[in-house]
């Protein structure tokens, strides 16, 4: 089947489009300060699971496959998304994977499904996959941090000790590769403050203005509270258990200013420019988005939200990973046909101020129409569901700015760029 190109044929509808019926996220709250820090991953996905199947009245026997996006999870990093499926209630014949490519993970997911129910058109036979979920859950809180006892490891053999440049700059620091786009690209500190201040201003107007609500779902979120002085018959300290409902992001921070910004001291070097202010935060959170046919859609009387249209990645040196949507972005416009005056709103992933910065200025588009929200700086960054949430605020951000196309892109760990268009229906 012929992919739509140029934009009459994205506009147009017909049966075998890959329509988004929903896309939804919950908050996204600070690593283990914030809200959603006890909060296990496979409970906030179930969540997000929960209030799709609730808001578009799918049976999930209609589901044929969930593809979760996540870089941290345990259990063999699958069983606990697939917990959350079955807990959800989804049958056995609903499969699950999981995915990861990095803080593309989830957007990938949706790639893949895409490009699995085109497949499944283009053979022509009934039963093939025609209705599916891409979603994304992290919990940086319980599964990042080294102090909780996950064991680290590294490569020390084709990683730290290859003779390859490349193989070694995989295990970089994220940190020290905006440091690397910063000074070697020519992006100066005043530039990266301005951007993370303009993304919590946004992100935080946003929010006053009730935009979000359309595609964050709340969660009823696990508390642990310490007993001061409190020991059981183990001497251990007794935790309470307890549970409060979180329905706000937690990271945008209202009228942050230049001179807060330029108090904080550089994070990965000395003499560096990346900060704690304009770098991505490390985050709690999970998003789905549900995919199917245009015809499936119809005949479940369900109404789009958006089109899928398609996705590519591209890859870049892992010492300049940040760089990676400047080369996914024009590869995506290739292959659509589209020109980049033609996008109404573009979603790039706020990875770092630096790489931001000089995306922005190499792809030659025009600011007022990144990010009109708010991103990952000021929202947060939970990793793997981070594709999936910018899908949800994508398609958000075109139906309350007026816009129909819309393009997602992030980079990733080890060199990686992903980049996708969606219609707004």
């Amino acid at each position: 089947m012929p992919l739509p190109r140029g934009l009459p044929a994205i506009l147009a509808k017909n049966p075998t489009d890959i329509i988004i019926a929903s896309a939804l996220r919950t908050p996204v709250t600070r690593a283990l300060k914030g809200g959603l820090a006890a909060t296990h991953p496979e409970e906030l996905l179930s969540t997000v699971l929960s209030a799709t199947l609730n808001r578009t009245k799918i049976s999930p026997s209609e589901v044929k496959d969930i593809l979760v996006g996540c870089v941290l999870q345990t259990l063999g990093g699958q069983k606990a998304s697939a917990a959350a499926v079955k807990h959800v209630g989804f049958p056995s014949t609903t499969t699950v994977a999981t995915v990861n490519r990095q803080c593309s993970s989830s957007a990938y997911s949706m790639t893949l499904l895409a490009n699995t129910i085109r497949a499944n058109i283009d053979t022509g036979l009934d039963g093939g996959t025609d209705c599916a979920i891409a979603a994304g859950t992290e919990s940086m809180s319980l599964d990042y941090f080294p102090h909780r006892g996950i064991p680290w490891r590294v490569a020390e053999g084709v990683g730290k000790k290859s003779p390859i440049q490349d193989a070694r700059d995989v295990l970089m620091p994220m940190g020290i590769t905006s440091e690397n786009v910063a000074k070697e690209l020519g992006v100066s500190r005043e530039e990266q403050d301005r951007f993370a201040m303009e993304s919590h201003r946004k992100a935080a107007g946003a929010w006053e203005k009730g935009w979000f609500e359309d595609e964050v779902v709340e969660v009823n979120a696990r508390k642990l509270v310490k007993k001061e002085g409190e020991v059981d018959a183990d001497g251990k300290e007794i935790v309470e258990e307890s549970w409060e409902i979180v329905k706000r992001d937690d990271g945008v921070r209202k009228g942050l200013n230049m001179e807060k910004l330029g108090n904080l001291k550089p994070a990965f070097t000395e003499d560096g420019t990346t900060t704690a202010g304009n770098s991505s935060q490390i985050s709690d959170g999970a998003a789905a988005v549900l995919l199917m046919t245009r015809a499936k859609a119809e005949s479940l009387g369900i109404k789009p939200i958006g089109k899928y249209v398609s996705g590519t990645v591209m890859g870049v040196s892992p010492r300049l990973m940040g760089i990676a949507l400047a080369v996914a972005v024009p590869e995506l416009l290739r292959l659509t046909g589209i020109d980049k005056s033609e996008v109404d709103v573009w979603e790039l992933n706020e990875a770092f101020g630096s790489q931001s910065v000089y995306c922005i200025r190499e792809l030659g588009i025009d600011p007022e129409k990144v990010n009109p929200m708010g991103g990952a700086i000021a929202l947060g960054h939970p990793l793997g569901a981070t594709g999936a949430r910018i899908v949800a605020t994508l398609l958000n951000g075109l139906e309350k700015t007026g816009g129909k196309i819309g393009v997602l892109s992030m980079c990733a760990s080890t060199g990686q760029g992903y980049a996708g268009m969606v219609v707004r229906e």
